[in-house]
């Protein structure tokens, strides 16, 4: 499952492809993904609205975005994604005292779970790619630049610097079993593998024309549909171990905006670069993208883009507290 490059596979050569830089004197990203999950609304809401007053203390998150979602075991779950290009400020922040109190004091025997993924990744393992100007997440606080590695497989892999020297292979070669231990009324941490991979793909179609838009509603949500169902539902062959299909809200407001997004993390790069290039929900994704700009009827507005970090030993950490056994990457890794 290594390099995988071919010719540029549809899309024209003046793509206005565009990727993140690391301004000078920055050269990691940390991407935290705070999270509660339950049916009990009062116990999340609180959880929520607590989180966003911290979140807005002094070393709080550069970029602070909300997805809602429904995952594997049917529960609700809110996910807040924090961003910083400071580790330092990052690490300050949660380990201040009002935010470590907060956290520490969650209930082990309530009605909800809560949750954290926090990465912190070098800038040569990660990447932000997109065909528009629009801002989101990283991009809101990367500057973008021009980049023609795009439209073709193995462009993820390409547009990460560290992928001249590094074959990012994980240490296991297969999916392990997924184990349905004990989890809650406990904290329990998991260590990933080397390599694991995060990443999060956008859609958004709040710039779209009325035509743009209906190729959206007919020719793509129902294939972004099948294509997570997919990476969710068949781990073993996808080598998908999570993947939270959010409605992006307003996070100060709440309100719902016209964005959605998935976040996910697989065993390694090479696992999401087989299911893209072979699973037919995700080529009818990139062949309806492809044809918006080799067959225009339009200028495409549509804001499609991806963000993919590979993280090495001890650039993820996490904890579970109260959560179901199946959250997360709670069901794969020792405790």
């Amino acid at each position: 499952m290594g390099q995988s490059n071919t010719p540029r596979d549809g899309v024209p050569e003046d793509y206005p492809g565009r990727v993140a830089e690391f301004p000078e004197g920055r050269d990691h990203l940390v991407i935290m993904l705070i999270g509660t999950q339950g049916n009990d609304d009062a116990s999340r809401s609180e959880f929520l609205a607590t989180m966003l007053r911290l979140t807005a203390l002094t070393n709080g998150p550069e970029r602070l975005e909300r997805g809602d979602s429904t995952d594997a075991a049917g529960l609700p779950t809110t996910t807040l994604l924090a961003y910083w290009l400071d580790p330092a400020m990052a690490t300050a922040w949660w380990q201040s005292q009002e935010v470590t109190a907060f956290w520490q004091g969650l209930p082990l025997d309530g009605p909800a779970g809560y949750f954290y993924e926090r990465m912190s990744v070098p800038c040569e393992r990660f990447n932000y790619a997109a065909g528009v100007e629009d801002r989101h997440g990283s991009a809101a606080i990367l500057p973008l630049g021009p980049s023609a590695t795009f439209g073709y497989w193995g462009a993820y892999r390409d547009r990460l610097p560290a992928s001249v020297d590094d074959d990012f292979a994980c240490d296991f070669d297969t999916v392990p079993e997924r184990s349905e231990r004990e989890t809650r009324q406990r904290r329990v941490s998991v260590t990933p593998p080397n390599n694991v991979c995060y990443i999060r793909e956008g859609q958004g179609w709040g710039n779209c024309g009325a035509e743009e838009r209906q190729i959206w509603d007919e020719k793509m949500t129902g294939v972004i549909d099948a294509w997570v169902e997919r990476l969710g539902g068949n781990p073993a062959e996808t080598g998908c171990l999570s993947v939270r299909d959010c409605t992006e809200i307003d996070a100060p407001t709440g309100s719902p905006i016209a964005r959605r997004t998935q976040i996910a993390f697989l065993l390694s790069l090479g696992h999401i670069e087989q299911a893209a290039r072979t699973d037919p929900a995700h080529l009818a994704v990139h062949g309806a993208f492809v044809k918006m700009y080799t067959e225009p009827r339009f200028t495409p507005r549509m804001h499609v883009w991806v963000e993919i970090g590979v993280m090495k030993h001890g650039e993820v950490e996490t904890e579970y507290v109260n959560c179901h056994p199946m959250t997360g990457l709670l069901p794969y890794f020792d405790a």
